[in-house]
């Protein structure tokens, strides 16, 4: 017999990506999000840089698990074609950035060996 492991989600993390030359889109995309989903619980500021596991600039949002699935119907309508990663808060964070983890649009290489 299999074992399966549960975990209690309460909130959830969205990575959204961009180039550089994107700022001016992320800014946008990232207030209409703002506008669109008052229940986040944090509301990044664009980071015009690669840092931890993530492998392009990008701003991140919180959301919690109650919500999850207008957020993520959300996020994929008005993210212009912008990647973007979301993943459970977990204990583990290699687990919640890769088997836990859910793309909208193009996944990205992360460097997973920040999370070891």
């Amino acid at each position: 017999m299999q074992k399966t492991t549960t975990y209690a989600i309460n909130t959830f993390h969205a990575h959204v990506y961009f180039d550089i030359q994107q700022t001016a889109l992320a800014a946008q995309v990232r207030e209409q999000i703002i506008q669109d989903i008052p229940q986040l619980t944090y509301r990044g500021q664009l980071i015009p840089m690669s840092i931890g596991p993530h492998p392009k600039p990008m701003f991140e949002l919180h959301i919690p698990a109650d919500c999850i699935n207008y957020a993520m119907a959300s996020i994929d309508t008005l993210r212009q074609g912008l990647s973007v990663l979301i993943h459970p808060l977990l204990a583990d964070d290699y687990l919640a950035h890769t088997a836990e983890a859910k793309w909208l649009g193009t996944p990205l290489p992360l460097k997973l060996e920040v999370l070891r």
